[in-house]
């Protein structure tokens, strides 16, 4: 039987690079050298441009409201595969629904459960394989389970410190599966607590560290902590062949190579945003709008005093910036998306902004309203939205040229 990476390794593949568009954005003052053999790209101050591409006017489809279609409830992760198909993982239902190319038809790839086509809990990742081939990291099963043309292939046990400690990622071009850091230590209070991005071969279960990076920040001691809305972190995001790291507190992106040696860098000059009372006013109506169902009976002044209760819990930090962003993002032309800062509670987008593969700002994306995003593969984006009778739909848009 050929081993799992050699089959991972055939369908990757079996897929042709596609171009970047590395247009730059109008003069920002962008100055691009080379350090040490390291492409350097900084923009003297935080170019205010749009994206040469934006979301369609409509979806290309929209799933989850016509007769007949699958319910969801609860959709906590998503991707596209790359024949234009999703899967979509309903946490509330325990499902992992496959949907076809034209988001016409649907069908249960996998029930909840611990038999071996079975997915026991939301999915630690996803990672779309050739053109219709999934491979899942099934968290608390302690495995990854390989699903090619709508049907089961088989499942691979990893240890179950491996399966706790990292999520993975990517697919290397050799067939083996990049992961990073997902559980946390106490975190020091002097310094960044480190993650690290591994790799692991299915076929024998060999690890080899490929990069520790910043990952979670100093924070006071155990017991004097508050829950801070705008708290910073670092992220990973692997990338065509590289990987990109950022802190959300740093105006800089860096792309190494898988042997942990920098590439490029590309640095800004933001203006900093300090919280005032317009974003604390903004995470009461977000918290308001997420608590619909436990404020519906309760009188005008119990609503108002639920929602200070709540907020309560949360305390903006006056004296640090809020975050530059919340969320990295590749697409399959090597473009990194930006998630940019909102105060919410939840993961609802505003917008993104996109970064060539050559360190460039192409600039500013904006989210059609209400739309959670999940993937964006093939000049397609993956997301939930509610739609009429606040039933929730899986939709997929198309980036179009400006």
């Amino acid at each position: 039987m050929r081993s799992e990476r050699h089959f991972i390794l055939f369908l990757s593949t079996t897929l042709a690079a596609c171009q970047s568009d590395t247009r730059p954005p109008p003069d920002a003052g962008v100055h691009i050298e080379d350090s040490a053999g390291v492409r350097i790209v900084e923009y003297a101050v935080t170019p205010d441009t749009e994206a040469p591409f934006r979301f369609a006017p409509e979806p290309l489809y929209r799933y989850g409201a016509g007769p007949g279609d699958y319910m969801f409830t609860w959709v906590a992760a998503g991707v596209l595969l790359n024949d234009g198909g999703a899967a979509i993982y309903d946490a509330a239902s325990g499902d992992l629904v496959l949907l076809g190319p034209d988001g016409r038809s649907a069908s249960v790839l996998a029930s909840r459960g611990e038999g071996p086509s079975e997915v026991d809990g939301p999915p630690k990742a996803m990672l779309p394989l050739g053109l219709d081939s999934l491979l899942v990291q099934d968290y608390a099963n302690t495995r990854f389970s390989l699903f090619a043309g709508g049907s089961f292939v088989r499942t691979t046990t990893i240890a179950p410190e491996l399966s706790q400690a990292f999520g993975a990622r990517g697919i290397t071009d050799d067939g083996n599966v990049l992961m990073s850091s997902t559980r946390s230590v106490r975190p020091s209070q002097e310094g960044w607590e480190p993650g690290y991005l591994v790799r692991l071969d299915l076929a024998d279960g060999a690890i080899d560290t490929i990069a520790s990076y910043d990952w979670v920040p100093p924070r006071p001691p155990i017991g004097t902590r508050t829950r801070n809305p705008a708290s910073h972190h670092g992220a990973i995001v692997p990338v065509r062949g590289e990987f990109v790291h950022a802190r959300t507190d740093k105006p800089e992106l860096t792309w190494r190579r898988m042997d942990g040696s920098i590439r490029q860098i590309a640095r800004w000059h933001p203006e900093w945003v300090y919280p005032t009372d317009e974003h604390r006013d903004q995470l009461a109506k977000e918290m308001e709008s997420g608590l619909q169902d436990e404020l519906g009976t309760l009188t005008e002044e119990d609503r108002a005093a639920t929602i200070e209760s709540a907020l309560a819990t949360f305390q903006f930090d006056a004296d640090k910036p809020l975050p530059l962003f919340t969320g990295l993002m590749a697409d399959d032309e090597g473009r990194v998306w930006l998630r940019e800062y909102y105060p919410s509670l939840e993961t609802t987008t505003r917008s993104y902004i996109v970064f060539s593969p050559d360190g460039m700002r192409l600039g500013q994306v904006n989210v059609p309203e209400g739309l959670r995003v999940f993937d964006v593969n093939r000049g397609r984006v993956l997301g939930v939205m509610k739609g009429e009778m606040d039933v929730l739909n899986v939709v997929v848009y198309k980036l179009v040229e400006r």
